[in-house]
């Protein structure tokens, strides 16, 4: 189905993110999730995040505004209260998304922020006290989550890649329980056709250039974020150094991921990622040139 992308006025999505980057490394410094068994915490993602979105190193569901803003309509349908989760999440920014494109038609959600580390989950909440809304947030385990209410619509974004092909499976079985009967999963991953079945990290190369790329940048960041560009780039190379993605690779794979899970694919479309793309940079999760899946799945 068509959703009329582009033709519809999308709503300006407020990203403080300049005055927030800060706060971003504090948190994750004393609330990232520790693995029980290696005591590795995950600061070294959620910390730099939003300075890597500063520099356009990292994707974001602001290069799909329009996808989700036309699907969270269509999604929502006739409901004028409707139940939404998002699962997973880097930062607020898909919160703002969601925010902007249901209260610019009227529609206020009952909004729930899931995520196994407390770092973006306090995020979410700074960004909703800052909105004047409120939400709920959930520090859980998506494997462990129950409802007692099911979701009318789950959103998330680039989450696929977080997990291997066995545990996608499960993910995406997951979110089928969790829903309500016609409710909708609304989400946009990267298609990495080239890429192998293994976990793709930065190879020596990819993580050099990367980490030029930020120490050009460091010097105007620390100027809009007060951020010492030694520990901007700091950030830089503890991001390069464990950051990795589980390439989901082919658009078959993509829709066939819904489909085995009991899912109908109401809407399917194909981006191909030109804004913002680089060719200076590469990696996992740096824009580049392969298409991002665009997909509204029904659960029956």
């Amino acid at each position: 189905m068509s959703l009329g992308e582009g033709r519809v006025t999308l709503p300006t999505v407020d990203e403080p993110i300049a005055s927030t980057a800060a706060l971003a490394l504090r948190l994750a410094s004393t609330l990232c999730h520790k693995d029980p068994a290696t005591g590795e915490s995950c600061a070294w993602y959620h910390g730099p995040w939003q300075l890597l979105r500063l520099l356009g190193l990292v994707m974001t569901p602001a290069r799909h505004a329009d996808f989700y803003g036309a699907a969270l309509e269509t999604a929502v349908g006739r409901r004028r209260v409707p139940r939404i989760l998002i699962s997973g999440a880097a930062d607020y920014s898909l919160l703002g998304h969601v925010l902007a494109a249901l209260r610019a038609r009227s529609i206020e959600p009952e909004i729930t922020v899931l995520d196994l580390c407390e770092t973006p989950l306090a995020l979410n909440r700074w960004y909703a006290e800052r909105m004047a809304y409120p939400i709920t947030i959930c520090h859980r385990d998506i494997f462990e989550y129950e409802v007692e209410r099911p979701f009318d619509i789950i959103c998330t974004h680039s989450f696929l890649g977080r997990f291997d092909q066995k545990q996608r499976g499960r993910l995406v079985e997951t979110w089928r329980e969790l829903l309500c009967v016609g409710g909708a999963v609304v989400t946009a991953n990267r298609i990495q056709p080239a890429a192998t079945a293994e976990p793709k990290p930065f190879s020596p190369e990819q993580a050099r250039a990367f980490r030029d790329a930020v120490s050009r940048g460091a010097e105007a960041l620390h100027l809009s974020t007060s951020i010492d560009p030694r520990e901007i780039v700091r950030q830089a190379d503890l991001y390069t150094t464990h950051q990795i993605v589980h390439p989901v690779r082919s658009r078959e794979e993509f829709v066939g991921l819904f489909e085995q899970s009991g899912f109908i694919v109401d809407h399917i479309s194909w981006s191909p990622i030109v804004s913002g793309a680089r060719s200076d940079v590469s990696g996992p999760g740096v824009p580049g040139t392969s298409e991002y899946g665009r997909i509204i799945a029904i659960r029956p």
